[in-house]
């Protein structure tokens, strides 16, 4: 039995060599994973429509720098502050030029990444630009890790709250 071509799946629209782009030019698809304990969001967005490229972008909360009023003295909280800060600094320096290293208000350590994608895409090429970024993502995890900083920031969801798809 052959498949009628092109045809829609989910929000992308499937042509006869199973590539797929998406099925609404103003809508690009997002989606969500969890990786050593970090969410991560995936965006497909346009690129260059023309040149028939896209990109994958990837955000992510990756730590949290820590509070003064943590456990332990005044002084040791404040020198743990001050090395996480400087941390977030040299990151912000030394990541790739198509990567953001930022600290946001609430002092949680967020990265943002985009990667090329040629469109329409199959499903090994869109997993193959995830499993690179977290691949990529896994030494500054590792670093961030070995200072305590890691670890998801935002309480987890109560039982039952909703659905998550991974």
């Amino acid at each position: 039995m052959s498949l009628d071509t092109p045809f829609r799946l989910g929000p992308f629209i499937v042509d006869q060599h199973g590539r797929m782009e998406p099925g609404d030019p103003g809508h690009f698809p997002v989606f969500n994973l969890s990786w050593r304990g970090v969410q991560v969001r995936a965006h497909l967005d346009p690129g260059d429509p023309a040149g028939g490229s896209g990109r994958l972008a990837f955000s992510t909360i990756v730590g949290r720098v820590p509070s003064t009023a943590g456990g332990g003295t005044a002084a040791g909280n404040a020198a743990r502050r001050a090395e996480a800060f400087e941390l977030v600094r040299g990151l912000m320096r030394v990541v790739a030029a198509e990567w953001r290293v930022s600290l946001l208000a609430d002092h949680r350590i967020a990265v943002e990444a985009r990667r090329e994608l040629a469109l329409p895409a199959s499903a090994v090429d869109l997993l193959t630009q995830v499993t690179c970024f977290l691949l990529d993502l896994a030494p500054y995890l590792d670093l961030l890790d070995e200072v305590e900083l890691t670890g998801d920031p935002s309480p987890a969801p109560a039982p039952g709250d909703g659905t998550r798809k991974t």
